[in-house]
């Protein structure tokens, strides 16, 4: 020992400082992450191009922290990965859904049998094609949009 006993209350007092230290320090990368996306909306507002073009500037950590975050909606997400400006409907759908409701998926339209819906997982966007119980088909890259439109096409 170090010449003195410790109470039982001490050891929790210490055990609560650092838990207080430990929340400090999670709640501070999240405020700096804000103040980047305040940044981006007070110079960009709600272009979606300048979002983007603000987003490509960041380090590729602190961009997919956003892309993943509720700092962000779904569509500046949908138009950062494809660069693409759907039908005003999708559009409206997207800019009502947080950017992390892309990782369960989001409905982008439903055609015949089909959903056609927006994901974002493992930092990789993709569209995938649904019957509204299993996933069938899903697509990645500039043209995901579009094939998998053409899929729904093609099979129903």
């Amino acid at each position: 020992m170090n010449g003195r006993e410790r109470d039982e209350g001490e050891e929790d007092l210490d055990e609560s400082e650092d838990y207080a230290e430990e929340a400090e320090e999670e709640t501070e990368p999240f405020e700096a992450m804000e103040d980047v996306a305040d940044e981006i909306f007070e110079a960009c507002e709600d272009d979606v191009v300048c979002i983007a073009a603000r987003l490509d500037d960041l380090d590729p950590e602190l961009r997919w922290e956003l892309l993943e975050s509720n700092l962000l909606n779904a569509w500046q997400v949908f138009f950062y990965i494809f660069r693409l400006v759907p039908d005003e409907l999708v559009r409206e759908r997207l800019e009502l859904e947080p950017a992390l409701a892309a990782r369960t998926g989001i409905l982008l339209e439903d055609r015949d049998l089909f959903e056609i819906l927006f994901f974002v997982r493992e930092r990789r966007g993709f569209v995938g094609v649904s019957d509204g119980e299993a996933l069938l088909a899903h697509f990645e890259g500039p043209d995901a949009y579009h094939e998998a439109r053409s899929y729904v096409d093609r099979n129903a």
